[in-house]
């Protein structure tokens, strides 16, 4: 491996991603050619050649091929410059500012999601381009893709450039992405996550109707009432378990790598797959039970309530809308089955509408050469954390790709002291620490150093 001198290239990779920061790529409108721009910059003053293609005015996706001696496919790195909103009231310091405050945190909205990993996927191709110009080629090439609108589902970023040009990218045998590489504690033992699958979309409406009234004398069966029944009934049962090759994975590392009682848990989980019986038992945090009992399951949240215009008057009609997530291998005819039973009577008094948006789940096999590079790296990094699979309960645009034959895992590394990323994201005063950061160059420059430079 080349010579890198890594203070220099740390200070460097901090000031990309500092600057990515300061673009107010906030979606919609998204805006994202301010980002693209930069990047292009960058490339171009290190001797790679980007190509942005925008979707529609100003939402720009760039790729920029590094090239290898074409022995194995590609490897690609992707990711999106676009980010939710924020309130600048909330925050203590500017959301599009880029601040380092004085302990080393830098502020910005998507220093979490994910301009940090868009940041270290840069500096990457910067680190193997000088390894180029040391004579030293890779065995595959590197893709690198920074895409728009994954915040609004992909379609002026990921759908639109599977769609209209993926002869750019489809070559590639694999992708990193972002659903991945934060820690988590289990029993005190630490994890770092790589995501092998995410779960689909598929959003629904629940309406009733009845009669409307004077407010003043109550109907049992008013519209509102009716609706609220199977809103409660969605919103606080679970849906039957259905075990992936992503949790049963999951489950298996989490079996080898606890004492014995613990494993025991998980092994009787793995085999009889009674969640309700033995997820409530199980050595983890509320925030961790919740996550893995939406990873054995489809899942459907109310999330918006619609109803009356005035307190003294019953309404003839009341809406909800539900965040459907569908397991992969589920159809959306097995979702609405298990949907009616478990609403039972109460579902017999609403209507139910599907969103007509479809995302459908996908699924890697977590064992490969990639994965293999990962869990190299994690060993020598930290003997004592243990790779573990999981399945993204939200999604990314590893969508929109998956149908083309790459293999799409997440893996952005944190370090074992930073466990609250996730929860950062979308949040006020979203952050990342300058070492967390560096964290994440250096271990995903390994990565893909080895990755891209290793005979298969």
């Amino acid at each position: 491996m080349s010579s890198i001198n890594w203070p220099e290239a740390l200070s460097v990779a901090t000031q990309h991603f500092r600057a990515l920061l300061r673009f107010d790529t906030t979606n919609p409108p998204g805006n994202e050619r301010l980002a693209a721009d930069y990047i292009a910059r960058v490339l171009r003053e290190a001797g790679i050649e980007p190509l942005i293609l925008e979707s529609a005015p100003g939402r720009a996706n760039l790729v920029a091929r590094l090239k290898g001696d074409g022995s194995l496919p590609p490897l690609l790195l992707m990711g999106h410059v676009d980010v939710v909103s924020a309130e600048p009231d909330k925050w203590t310091r500017p959301p599009f500012s880029g601040d380092c405050d004085d302990a080393g945190q830098i502020f910005g909205r998507g220093a979490v999601d994910m301009k940090n990993t868009v940041a270290a996927h840069l500096m990457s191709l910067l680190l193997l381009q000088q390894r180029a110009a040391n004579r030293q080629p890779l065995k595959r090439d590197v893709i690198f893709l920074a895409l728009a609108d994954e915040e609004t589902g992909g379609e002026y970023g990921a759908k639109w450039m599977a769609r209209e040009h993926a002869h750019l990218i489809s070559d590639a045998e694999y992708a990193l992405n972002e659903g991945g590489g934060g820690v988590m504690l289990v029993n005190g033992q630490r994890y770092i996550t790589i995501q092998a699958g995410e779960k689909g979309t598929s959003r629904f409406y629940l309406r009733a109707r009845g009669n409307p009234g004077h407010g003043s004398v109550p109907q049992p069966h008013a519209s509102i009432v009716r609706l609220a029944a199977a809103v409660q009934r969605l919103g606080c049962n679970y849906l039957p378990v259905h075990l992936t090759q992503t949790v049963r994975s999951c489950l298996i590392v989490l079996m080898q790598t606890q004492p014995p009682a613990v494993a025991a848990m998980f092994a009787d989980l793995l085999q009889t797959g009674d969640a309700d019986r033995i997820v409530p038992q199980l050595p983890m945090d509320d925030f961790e039970r919740r996550m893995l009992q939406a990873q054995l399951r489809n899942t459907a949240m109310p999330t918006i309530f619609h109803a009356g215009q005035q307190l003294n008057v019953i309404p003839d009609f009341a809406e909800a809308g539900i965040d459907g997530r569908l397991l992969p291998g589920c159809t959306r005819e097995e979702f609405h089955a298990e949907l009616l039973a478990l609403l039972g009577d109460a579902g017999r008094d609403v209507e139910l509408e599907w969103h007509p948006h479809f995302g459908p789940a996908l699924e890697t096999d977590p064992a490969g050469p990639l994965t293999n590079v990962i869990r190299e790296v994690v060993a020598e990094t930290d003997p004592a954390l243990h790779l573990l699979p999981t399945l993204v309960t939200g999604g990314t645009d590893a969508k929109a790709f998956v149908p083309l034959g790459i293999k799409v895992l997440g893996y952005s590394p944190q370090p074992p002291t930073d466990t609250d990323t996730f929860n950062r994201a979308h949040a006020h005063d979203e952050r990342l620490h300058t070492d967390s950061f560096h964290y994440c160059v250096r271990n995903t420059f390994e990565i893909v150093e080895r990755f891209a430079t290793r005979s298969a």
